[in-house]
């Protein structure tokens, strides 16, 4: 008798780092079911990192909740419910809180699902809208977390020291001939899609005149928003070193050929830094309001700079919400003994 083969739907309704962070639950699905099929459920645009990874059958988009148009995103979330029903899955992860991953789950008939537990959802129809539910990242890791539903479905040897990975096709390369780059070169990216987690412009500016100085060429990037790549013209502005901006000019996949090649890289709590602990290249991660304990890149050699419990910001410190969690407290200093310290 021949074994059926697994399906899988791995749910995460997030940004492109969180989509990034669920390669060790692909790599530990394959283990034990080296013939299963996966599929990743992720907001529209967000799947882009992964669509070269063999391991993953299908990538289906979801409209982001926030969408304007009410009418249409009805539409097309009916007709995401529809497939989800139509197609025979064995197990589905869900690894986000939205109320609509109960539908969701809801809607793989027969099939064995996990879901967070989250203090708001503790209601009725979350608890039973899932075969299982797992806890919360508490004083773990979000991978750790992730790994642990798996556990929940019944899937065994499932191994803590799981990397992460990314395939970064040949084409993706080119990149670098393009702005002749080079190989003596470190990486910037110093922008992330939330203002409270940005570092002093000025602070960047010092450091890239620093690694100028030492005769590396400093190369920065950024998403396409328009916000980012201004905010790399005004770091610009404020360097003396000859900078090769490519703000807005690369695609996920090829900022991480970039960031793989490059002698370290310089990010705060963003997609580049998880890119940066998959390609296993050295580098330092900047932290604001984030826990790190849970948000950390996922490897030895990116290290972070997070918060004291004794340091406290006079600027921002009085001030609300994440907001008073600045990274006003992070020198430059202390982040150039830190790159130091991890490439000698």
């Amino acid at each position: 008798m021949v074994e059926k083969t697994q399906r899988f739907l791995v749910a995460v309704l997030r940004f492109h780092g969180d989509v990034l962070l669920t390669t060790p639950m692909i790599n530990e699905i394959k283990e034990n079911y080296p013939d299963s099929i996966i599929d990743l459920l992720v907001y529209k645009g967000t799947g882009s990192i992964l669509e070269s990874d063999h391991r993953v059958n299908n990538i289906i988009e979801a409209e982001p909740s926030s969408n304007a148009n009410v009418i249409k995103r009805i539409f097309k979330e009916i007709q995401l419910l529809r497939k989800l029903n139509r197609t025979d899955y064995d197990f589905g992860v869900f690894l986000t809180t939205q109320w609509r991953m109960a539908l969701m789950a809801r809607c793989l008939r027969g099939a064995k699902t996990a879901g967070v537990d989250d203090v708001k959802r503790r209601k009725s129809f979350w608890v039973k809208s899932f075969t299982f539910i797992f806890p919360e990242a508490g004083e773990g890791h979000i991978v750790e977390r992730n790994l642990s539903a798996l556990k929940t479905l019944g899937l065994s040897s499932i191994k803590k020291e799981v990397g992460l990975s990314l395939i970064i096709p040949q084409e993706a390369n080119e990149i670098n001939e393009k702005y002749a780059i080079g190989t003596n070169y470190c990486l910037f990216h110093p922008v992330s899609r939330r203002e409270t987690k940005l570092w002093k412009k000025e602070a960047f500016a010092k450091l890239m005149d620093h690694y100028a100085n030492q005769g590396l060429k400093v190369v920065l990037t950024s998403g396409p928003d328009q916000m980012e790549i201004q905010y790399l013209k005004d770091i610009e502005e404020l360097t003396k070193a000859k900078v090769i901006n490519l703000g807005g000019k690369t695609s996920l996949i090829e900022l991480a050929a970039l960031i793989k090649e490059s002698r370290f890289f310089i990010g705060l709590d963003s997609v580049a830094s998880h890119i940066g602990a998959a390609v296993g290249v050295s580098g330092v991660t900047l932290f604001g309001p984030s826990n790190p304990v849970n948000w950390r890149p996922w490897s030895d050699k990116v290290s972070i700079i997070a918060r004291g419990q004794e340091e406290f910001c006079q600027t921002h410190g009085h001030m609300e919400g994440k907001y008073k969690k600045c990274l006003c407290y992070i020198s430059v200093e202390r982040v150039i003994e830190e790159v130091d310290r991890l490439i000698n």
